[in-house]
């Protein structure tokens, strides 16, 4: 018992003392109303004025006596809310945010936005009580952390973009110089093969620019380029792509990869001459125009040789005949099988299978596999060359990136896929990450599938752009 009594005695002394030790954090700290609200809070009120404009009331009423975390939390908000606008303001983004189809950076811009003006109205019904803030300051903390995460996301879409249109604009800027009798140089293409080349050999998705027939502009403030100048370059550059993709296979060019690349930039130099109105026609062509469309190789490949005689023959010879066609039916000049060169065959494929994946004015664009299936078929028929037709299975039916619908509703985005070209299910049995259950509810993390070690499921279809963006764009606007 005097154990008990002694062990009692020490805990009783030892919560005197504890009662005697001033808090860390007071409860009664006296409210001053005429204290100034603190600059960092003013600041951040006046950055979410300027950025939601004058649709969203931001309250004026006083703050409560503010613990440091609390200050420090609103003024990496203010950071955050600069930077949201430096965003906002980048003419890639500004310039979509007036288009009358919504765009999924714009959503997510408008929601991150949403996210940051909850914080001051967090903040403005924060109690007196500091540990009450600090509690509270937990949530705030986590919301920031939030929002952090969607501007990365925001900048990787924006880096994308530009990047994209930037090329497109050199190779643009190229195509005009070349009609218009402008200077311009070969090296502004080689370098731009260059860089697709290293895409690919960094296994970069395969991303399709989408351009209208009519664009002149990358957005607002960028410069401007007579149509289809601008249509031209991006199916240019997505035909290249695909050919990086595929030369690595073939015995022949796989040892200089560069040259097959390069004349992709170039085979429809020519399409330029043709009016912008016959290119935007959604019926069929006349025989006129269809005359005037079929003259393309022809002239692009003597409009090379003309501006650069000493160094433009392989590629003329290519640009000349990737239209060409095993049965002599197709143009300029009606060759056969082996009369058509090497390079002529091997852009022909991929030019085909690209010009399937986009969207035309005539007809919207197929999914991977269909257009897969398709340029098999041709090849199946004679129509085109067998061994490059082949070659596109090394891409898959659904190359790395595609947006993709399970057998059971699921969506996901392909990340990777096995290279057993002899395989006949490979091409259909990527790796999946999957992001959204059969009900579109978005998951909380990709969950990741590997289709090629699952005995059920698979792959429904490829979903189209318009369909990824409505379904993943408010979380992913990078991956769609």
């Amino acid at each position: 018992m005097s154990d008990t009594r002694k062990l009692l005695e020490r805990i009783a002394a030892f919560r005197r003392r504890l009662e005697a030790t001033p808090q860390l954090i007071p409860e009664a700290i006296p409210v001053d109303s005429t204290r100034d609200l603190p600059a960092e809070v003013e600041a951040f009120r006046q950055s979410l004025r300027n950025l939601v404009g004058c649709h969203t009331v931001v309250e004026e009423g006083p703050l409560p006596p503010l613990t440091d975390r609390a200050r420090q939390l609103l003024a990496r908000a203010k950071e955050l809310l600069d930077r949201q606008r430096n965003l906002a303001s980048d003419p890639h983004f500004s310039g979509v945010m007036t288009q009358d189809t919504p765009d999924v950076l714009v959503k997510h811009h408008r929601e991150t936005v949403a996210l940051l003006e909850s914080v001051v109205r967090q903040a403005q019904a924060f109690p007196n009580s500091p540990s009450e803030q600090v509690r509270l300051c937990e949530g705030m903390e986590t919301t920031l952390a939030v929002v952090q995460t969607r501007q990365e996301v925001q900048e990787r879409t924006l880096v994308q973009r530009k990047l994209q249109a930037d090329r497109i604009d050199r190779l643009a800027n190229f195509f005009t110089a070349l009609h218009m009798n402008l200077p311009a140089t070969l090296q502004t293409v080689a370098q731009l093969a260059e860089e697709l080349l290293e895409d690919a050999r960094q296994g970069q998705p395969l991303r399709l620019a989408d351009v209208e027939v009519t664009s002149t502009h990358a957005h607002a403030d960028a410069p401007g380029f007579p149509a289809p100048a601008r249509f031209i370059a991006a199916h240019a550059i997505n035909a290249a792509q695909v050919v990086a993709r595929v030369v690595p296979y073939d015995y022949e060019w796989a040892g200089r990869p560069l040259l097959p690349v390069f004349t992709a930039l170039l085979m429809d130099c020519g399409m330029l001459a043709v009016n912008v109105a016959v290119l935007a026609k959604t019926e069929p062509l006349g025989t006129d125009e269809r005359r005037l469309l079929e003259a393309h190789p022809k002239y692009g490949a003597e409009l090379l040789l003309w501006r650069f005689p000493k160094i433009a023959g392989p590629l003329a010879a290519g640009v000349a005949s990737h239209h060409e066609r095993a049965d002599g039916t197709g143009y300029p000049n009606g060759l056969r099988h082996a009369d058509i060169p090497s390079l002529g065959r091997l852009l022909r494929v991929c030019d085909l299978y690209t010009a399937l994946r986009e969207n035309r004015p005539y007809r919207p664009a197929m999914d991977s596999r269909a257009a897969l299936t398709e340029v098999l078929l041709m090849a199946e028929r004679g129509d085109i060359d067998s061994d490059f037709a082949e070659y596109l299975l090394h891409l898959t039916f659904y190359p790395v990136g595609t947006i993709v619908e399970l057998l059971d509703g699921r969506v996901g985005r392909v990340v990777a896929h096995h290279g057993h070209r002899l395989d006949p299910r490979t091409p259909a049995r990527p790796v999946v990450a999957v992001l959204a259950d059969a009900e579109g509810r978005l998951l909380p993390h990709p969950e990741y599938l590997d289709l090629s070690n699952t005995q059920r499921g698979g792959i429904l279809r490829g979903l189209s752009a318009e369909r990824a963006r409505e379904l993943l764009g408010s979380r992913y606007p990078d991956w769609v």
